[in-house]
Protein backbone atom coordinates (compact mmCIF):
# COMPACT_ATOMS: atom_id res chain seq x y z
CA UNK A 1 0.00 0.00 0.00
CA UNK A 2 1.37 2.83 -1.38
CA UNK A 3 2.28 6.16 1.49
CA UNK A 4 0.63 9.34 1.29
CA UNK A 5 2.32 12.50 1.24
CA UNK A 6 0.89 12.82 4.74
CA UNK A 7 2.07 10.02 6.73
CA UNK A 8 5.62 9.93 4.94
CA UNK A 9 7.39 11.95 7.24
CA UNK A 10 5.44 11.67 10.77
CA UNK A 11 8.14 13.45 12.66
CA UNK A 12 8.15 16.26 10.78
CA UNK A 13 7.29 18.88 12.43
CA UNK A 14 7.01 17.43 15.48
CA UNK A 15 9.09 18.97 18.71
CA UNK A 16 11.75 16.29 19.54
CA UNK A 17 10.79 13.77 16.66
CA UNK A 18 13.17 11.97 14.81
CA UNK A 19 14.15 15.46 12.37
CA UNK A 20 14.57 17.27 15.33
CA UNK A 21 16.61 14.55 16.49
CA UNK A 22 19.22 14.26 13.65
CA UNK A 23 19.30 17.90 12.98
CA UNK A 24 20.95 18.38 16.92
CA UNK A 25 23.04 15.40 16.20
CA UNK A 26 24.15 16.94 13.02
CA UNK A 27 24.64 20.94 14.60
CA UNK A 28 26.18 18.99 17.76
CA UNK A 29 28.38 17.08 15.59
CA UNK A 30 29.72 19.96 13.25
CA UNK A 31 30.22 22.70 16.27
CA UNK A 32 32.86 19.43 17.68
CA UNK A 33 33.94 19.70 13.78
CA UNK A 34 34.57 23.14 13.08
CA UNK A 35 36.16 23.76 17.13
CA UNK A 36 38.35 20.54 15.94
CA UNK A 37 39.20 21.81 12.35
CA UNK A 38 38.30 24.97 11.63
CA UNK A 39 36.59 26.30 8.69
CA UNK A 40 39.38 25.37 6.48
CA UNK A 41 39.51 21.85 7.60
CA UNK A 42 35.74 21.71 7.91
CA UNK A 43 34.59 18.47 6.27
CA UNK A 44 31.05 18.00 5.94
CA UNK A 45 31.87 14.24 5.74
CA UNK A 46 33.94 13.97 9.20
CA UNK A 47 30.28 15.81 10.32
CA UNK A 48 28.12 13.02 9.36
CA UNK A 49 30.20 10.88 10.88
CA UNK A 50 30.52 12.11 14.19
CA UNK A 51 26.44 12.25 13.71
CA UNK A 52 25.86 9.04 13.04
CA UNK A 53 24.19 9.90 9.67
CA UNK A 54 24.77 9.95 5.93
CA UNK A 55 26.19 12.46 4.31
CA UNK A 56 22.85 12.95 2.07
CA UNK A 57 21.25 13.78 5.13
CA UNK A 58 23.65 16.51 5.84
CA UNK A 59 23.63 17.80 2.72
CA UNK A 60 19.48 17.50 2.38
CA UNK A 61 19.52 20.17 5.13
CA UNK A 62 22.31 22.21 4.32
CA UNK A 63 23.66 22.20 0.65
CA UNK A 64 27.30 23.01 1.45
CA UNK A 65 29.64 23.87 4.24
CA UNK A 66 29.20 27.34 4.08
CA UNK A 67 25.30 26.93 4.59
CA UNK A 68 25.79 24.38 7.62
CA UNK A 69 28.73 26.96 9.61
CA UNK A 70 26.16 29.69 9.20
CA UNK A 71 23.69 28.18 10.77
CA UNK A 72 26.17 27.21 13.58
CA UNK A 73 27.20 30.57 14.25
CA UNK A 74 22.95 31.37 14.57
CA UNK A 75 22.82 28.93 17.17
CA UNK A 76 26.18 30.21 18.83
CA UNK A 77 24.95 33.99 19.13
CA UNK A 78 21.46 32.82 20.30
CA UNK A 79 22.85 32.76 23.98
CA UNK A 80 24.75 36.48 23.33
CA UNK A 81 21.56 37.59 22.19
CA UNK A 82 19.46 36.06 24.88
CA UNK A 83 21.89 37.72 27.37
CA UNK A 84 23.34 41.57 26.47
CA UNK A 85 26.35 43.34 28.08
CA UNK A 86 26.08 43.76 31.75
CA UNK A 87 24.98 47.09 32.91
CA UNK A 88 25.56 47.32 36.53
CA UNK A 89 26.21 50.92 36.36
CA UNK A 90 29.77 51.17 37.00
CA UNK A 91 32.74 50.22 34.10
CA UNK A 92 34.89 48.01 36.25
CA UNK A 93 31.76 45.71 37.28
CA UNK A 94 30.77 45.37 33.78
CA UNK A 95 34.35 44.64 32.37
CA UNK A 96 34.81 42.21 35.17
CA UNK A 97 31.09 40.57 34.75
CA UNK A 98 31.68 40.58 30.51
CA UNK A 99 35.19 38.96 30.58
CA UNK A 100 33.97 36.08 32.74
CA UNK A 101 31.37 35.68 30.60
CA UNK A 102 33.66 35.46 27.88
CA UNK A 103 36.17 33.50 29.99
CA UNK A 104 33.41 30.67 30.27
CA UNK A 105 32.37 30.76 26.81
CA UNK A 106 35.77 30.17 25.36
CA UNK A 107 36.04 27.02 27.64
CA UNK A 108 33.48 25.26 26.07
CA UNK A 109 33.02 23.82 22.40
CA UNK A 110 31.15 26.34 21.06
CA UNK A 111 33.86 28.98 22.14
CA UNK A 112 36.57 26.98 20.59
CA UNK A 113 34.83 26.91 17.27
CA UNK A 114 34.22 30.71 17.54
CA UNK A 115 37.84 31.32 18.19
CA UNK A 116 38.69 29.39 14.56
CA UNK A 117 36.25 31.31 12.96
CA UNK A 118 37.94 34.54 14.36
CA UNK A 119 41.95 33.35 13.30
CA UNK A 120 40.25 32.60 10.02
CA UNK A 121 38.42 35.91 9.13
CA UNK A 122 40.86 36.66 6.82
CA UNK A 123 39.41 34.63 4.19
CA UNK A 124 36.51 36.36 2.71
CA UNK A 125 33.60 33.47 3.28
CA UNK A 126 34.38 33.24 6.93
CA UNK A 127 33.78 37.19 6.99
CA UNK A 128 30.18 36.82 5.38
CA UNK A 129 29.70 34.39 7.71
CA UNK A 130 30.68 36.20 10.66
CA UNK A 131 31.43 39.50 10.13
CA UNK A 132 28.04 40.95 11.21
CA UNK A 133 27.89 39.21 14.60
CA UNK A 134 31.54 40.08 15.05
CA UNK A 135 30.21 43.76 14.30
CA UNK A 136 27.12 43.91 16.47
CA UNK A 137 28.80 42.24 19.61
CA UNK A 138 31.93 44.57 18.95
CA UNK A 139 29.49 47.40 19.26
CA UNK A 140 27.65 46.12 22.37
CA UNK A 141 30.98 46.18 24.18
CA UNK A 142 32.03 49.48 22.82
CA UNK A 143 28.11 50.51 24.70
CA UNK A 144 29.54 49.77 27.77
CA UNK A 145 32.54 52.06 27.67
CA UNK A 146 30.07 54.98 26.03
CA UNK A 147 27.86 54.40 29.15
CA UNK A 148 31.09 55.18 31.08
CA UNK A 149 31.67 58.29 29.71
CA UNK A 150 28.67 59.92 30.06
CA UNK A 151 28.32 58.48 33.60
CA UNK A 152 31.73 60.60 33.80
CA UNK A 153 33.44 57.29 34.86
CA UNK A 154 36.24 58.20 31.87
CA UNK A 155 36.66 61.41 30.05
CA UNK A 156 35.01 62.74 27.23
CA UNK A 157 36.76 61.86 23.75
CA UNK A 158 38.44 58.26 25.06
CA UNK A 159 38.42 55.87 22.43
CA UNK A 160 36.20 52.95 23.62
CA UNK A 161 37.81 50.34 20.98
CA UNK A 162 41.29 51.19 21.93
CA UNK A 163 40.81 50.90 25.37
CA UNK A 164 38.72 47.68 24.91
CA UNK A 165 41.43 46.46 22.76
CA UNK A 166 43.81 47.31 25.99
CA UNK A 167 41.57 45.35 28.36
CA UNK A 168 41.54 42.33 26.31
CA UNK A 169 45.58 42.22 25.70
CA UNK A 170 46.07 42.26 29.62
CA UNK A 171 43.07 39.96 30.37
CA UNK A 172 43.90 37.27 27.58
CA UNK A 173 47.86 37.69 28.30
CA UNK A 174 46.92 37.06 32.25
CA UNK A 175 44.71 33.99 30.91
CA UNK A 176 47.22 32.48 28.97
CA UNK A 177 50.02 32.62 31.90
CA UNK A 178 47.36 31.45 33.95
CA UNK A 179 47.08 28.10 31.53
CA UNK A 180 50.92 27.82 31.33
CA UNK A 181 50.86 28.02 35.06
CA UNK A 182 48.69 25.45 35.55
CA UNK A 183 49.93 22.99 33.28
Amino acid sequence: MPRSAHSARRTLGILGGRSDQVVRRVLDAAVVELARSGYAGFRMDAVASRATVNKTTVYRRWPSRVALVAVLVDRMRTPLRESPMPDTGELERDLVEAFSRRFTFGRKTEGRAWARLLEERHSPEVEAIIGAAVDERRDEWRSMVTRAISRHELPPGTDAQLLLDLVRAIVDARSSAHRLDTT
